[in-house]
């Protein structure tokens, strides 16, 4: 899920530049204008790539990306963008996003490391949606310098952004819109910030703002992460899982993620793999034990441990009871 903002500004960028209609963009998706007027409002997230899949088809030029990207400045974010500008520093910003990203754009990882001087900031394509990788990595980091320029004043123009894509026809335009930052050809898509820009006074901060925003934004996070986030995937995956409870180098496969990723993902929502097939692993043990004659040690074996007596040890401690005196309180009379 994401906000209906995003495909709404699309739309708007079709109609006064280029005088085409909303249907055109909207065909084949399950959207409708009437949806879109609200701002705020939860859209499916496959919907909002079918927009832009029709938008890149449709459009007359090549430099739609760098069009929306000037259309999207903090304010446009909704809560977000407005946490952004009464942050304290860069570097709140960058942990607030970096805490969100996985909800508000589940089709990105995001890394991050430092390399010598600077706070490097990684973005990596894991979805099989339509998109065009390098139009959706343009889109994000114009976007980004968008949302930090307003920060860092004319001290933007240290940052690096870094596009993996060869040059575009516009790319002069690009680096006007970046002033001048921006790499081609490099070995990643994302950013460099100077460390020395990550604690830099924010001059629109506002702490009584920004701790109600914060709030507000958690909770909002937590409605989108309960309809459609890779953890709920993950725990449906499970749930579905037929046979012993797979290990996580299959469950990442089965997602064609590496580990690194797929560990990483779930970290950015707040999980692991571990919580999620523990979890799994105590409702189907209580259903099991509950309304089934299996075994404890065919139990065991099917919910993946070497040893019953491993089993019970670890069932007792989510229960406070034995595998078998749950099952004895469980039978009728």
């Amino acid at each position: 899920m994401t906000i209906a903002a995003y495909p709404r500004k699309l739309i708007q960028l079709f109609e006064s530049e280029w005088q085409i209609a909303a249907g055109q963009l909207l065909e084949g998706t399950r959207l409708t204008m009437e949806q879109l007027d609200r701002p705020d409002r939860l859209v499916s997230l496959v919907d909002v790539f079918l927009v832009f899949h029709n938008a890149a088809r449709l459009c007359p030029e090549p430099d739609l990306a760098l069009r929306y990207a000037r259309c999207l400045p903090p304010s446009s974010h909704g809560q977000l963008g407005m946490a952004t500008l009464t942050a304290a520093s860069l570097r709140e910003v960058i942990d607030l996003y970096y805490q969100y990203m996985a909800v508000v754009a589940p089709f990105v990882l995001l890394h991050r490391e430092q390399r010598r001087n600077q706070l490097v900031l990684v973005l990596d394509m894991i979805t099989e949606l339509p998109a065009h990788e390098a139009f959706v990595m343009e889109l994000l980091l114009t976007t980004a310098f968008n949302i930090i320029e307003p920060l860092l004043g004319p001290r933007v123009r240290e940052l690096g952004l870094h596009l993996a894509s060869a040059p575009p026809a516009y790319a002069a335009s690009l680096q006007a819109h970046c002033l001048g930052t921006v790499n081609f050809n490099a070995s990643f898509n994302g950013l460099s910030i100077p460390l020395s820009l990550l604690d830099a006074p924010n001059p629109s901060a506002d702490a009584e703002t920004h701790a109600v925003l914060l709030q507000q934004i958690s909770q909002r996070m937590d409605q989108l992460m309960t309809r459609g986030s890779f953890v709920e995937a993950v725990r449906q995956y499970l749930q579905r899982h037929e046979g012993p409870l797979p290990r996580m180098s299959a469950v990442a496969d089965a997602f064609s993620l590496s580990v690194r990723t797929f560990r990483n993902r779930l970290g950015q929502q707040g999980s692991s793999f571990q919580a999620l097939l523990d979890q799994q692993r105590q409702e189907q043990a209580c259903v099991l034990l509950r309304e089934s004659e299996v075994s404890v040690k065919e139990i065991a074996y099917r919910l993946g441990f070497r040893e019953s007596s491993n089993f019970s040890r670890v069932f007792k401690r989510w229960t406070g009871m034995t595998p078998l005196d749950y099952r004895q309180a469980g039978s009728p009379d």
